[in-house]
């Protein structure tokens, strides 16, 4: 008897459970044909309005696409819900990162992510945007607003209030290293992912994190050698150039070049931009960032070019660090290979880089 009331039980709960399975496939089954249907027309009406960059009308065909197909948890065990809620956060998230609103962006991109029930294409991409969103963040603050509208494809401005947010957040976070930890986040689920190592190399680059930054780069190069350059970084097509790939060398973006000279030009960092004046200071008048045709490489550019002396000078920011010495080495030989008259300053040099270049330069000319 008791065997038998346990067996009557277990049946009765398969029972209940096949049913409650039912239910669930049939609320599914109606959402899908009839309010999913129906949000997702919505939806294609708002994703043409993105294209259209008509973001604010898209944002709110989105939010209309939401209230007839609302969020339900429940509901995500289901792929196509999934699916259907992630775009729907995902392209709302866009949308407010083309649109300067970065808070906003990183809030819909933190509810894509939340989505368990999508595949890692879907998760990579939505770290992708976030961590797209605090760098774009960061270059906000620093001024670099049209720079970012350009290549952002953004016609609006951060207002004060947007931009006092931004700051505070960097205040307390530091936007880059949140940059950082989506973009490695991306790499450790996809290893594949050329884009996201070379995202994550930027960011170290832009942090100092020189010797990480190679070994991101040297990432890149593995899975695509012909990887474009989007930033225009010098360490990247350095590595490029040092592993016998030929390539275009990429423009550097007036962006990456902050530091003034006298003379008006804008150089990369605070080392370049004392040479440049201790230069122009001596009357010796200078080309930075000079293509040359003697190389072996249509990609080599010396840092600064003397004609009068006839002379080429290179700054090695990084010579201590043993992978960044394989570069200084394969740029040295390249001159003695060529015969050509160079002189160079190093980390330490940056102590006292005038100094240091009337002691180099002595033999060429009397300062």
């Amino acid at each position: 008897m008791v065997i038998g009331r346990i067996k009557k039980a277990l049946e009765e709960r398969r029972k209940r459970k096949a049913e409650e399975l039912a239910e669930e496939q049939k609320l599914e089954s109606y959402r899908e044909s009839e309010d999913m249907k129906k949000a997702e027309q919505i939806k294609k009406e708002a994703d043409r309005l993105a294209h259209l960059k008509q973001y604010k009308h898209a944002i709110n065909e989105y939010n209309k696409a939401l209230e007839i197909f609302p969020y339900n948890e429940k509901e995500l065990i289901f792929k196509k819900p999934a699916e259907f809620f992630f775009k729907i956060y995902y392209n709302i998230a866009a949308s407010y990162s083309y649109m300067n609103k970065i808070r906003d962006s990183i809030e819909y991109f933190d509810n894509a992510l939340k989505i368990d029930n999508t595949d890692n294409e879907n998760k990579v991409k939505a770290l992708m945007g976030k961590g797209n969103s605090y760098y774009l963040a960061k270059q906000l603050i620093k001024g670099d607003e049209e720079t970012y509208k350009t290549r952002m494809e953004s016609e609006f401005d951060a207002d004060e209030k947007t931009m006092d947010i931004l700051k505070k957040m960097d205040e307390k976070s530091n936007l880059l290293s949140l940059a950082h930890e989506c973009f490695a986040k991306a790499v450790e689920i996809d290893r594949r992912n050329a884009d996201a190592w070379y995202k994550k190399g930027h960011i170290e680059f832009l942090m100092g994190l020189v010797k990480d930054a190679m070994l991101s780069f040297d990432n890149v190069i593995m899975i695509s050698k012909n990887y474009e350059n989007k930033e225009g970084i010098a360490l990247f097509d350095d590595i490029k150039g040092e592993k016998g790939i030929e390539v275009k060398h990429s423009t550097i973006l007036d962006s990456d070049l902050k530091f003034k000279t006298k003379t008006g030009h804008l150089v990369r960092d605070k080392s370049e931009q004392i040479i440049a004046n201790f230069l122009f200071d001596n009357n010796l008048i200078f080309q930075y960032n000079a293509a040359v045709t003697w190389a072996d490489k249509d990609d080599f550019k010396a840092a600064f070019f003397i004609p009068k002396l006839d002379l080429y000078l290179e700054h090695f920011k990084y010579d201590y660090i043993k992978d960044y010495q394989k570069l200084m080495k394969f740029k040295i030989k390249q001159y003695e290979k060529k015969k050509k008259k160079l002189v160079y300053t190093a980390s330490e040099d940056e102590k006292n880089m005038e100094e240091a270049l009337k002691i180099k330069l002595k033999p060429y000319i009397v300062l």
